[in-house]
């Protein structure tokens, strides 16, 4: 009597090991996830920052310059044709501007000049 209640709750203790290890896993992979996409939204938003500062200065017009900044961070930044290009870890994100540029951005300090001669970051 007393083996197989032993031998239930071992049983039991087996099951119960089982559905743990499967819901750990499975939040283990919904966090690594979960993860992916933030950092996706977060160069989403600094190529979005990228091209609103371009449409600003063809909006605004010649004789404009400004600076902005790009955050630090484990990426590169180029501009080439009509695309804004962020290439990351897991992938790149792209987004379309309204002007024909070539730039590669770097981390930091970027200033912007539209003027006589075309449209320029540098």
């Amino acid at each position: 009597m007393h083996a197989q209640v032993s031998a239930e709750f071992l049983i039991l203790l087996g099951i119960l090991s089982v559905i743990f290890s499967i819901i750990f896993v499975s939040n283990y992979k919904y966090q690594f996830y979960a993860e992916r996409i933030k950092t996706q939204e977060k160069y989403k938003d600094l190529c979005n920052k990228i091209k609103f500062e371009i449409e600003t200065a063809l909006e605004t017009g010649p004789n404009y310059e400004r600076t902005f900044y790009l955050p630090l961070g484990i990426y590169n930044a180029s501009v080439s044709g009509y695309y804004v290009e962020i290439n990351y870890s897991y992938g790149k994100v792209v987004c379309y501007v309204p002007a024909n540029l070539t730039a590669n951005l770097t981390q930091g300090k970027n200033t912007i000049i539209y003027n006589e001669s075309g449209l320029f970051i540098k």
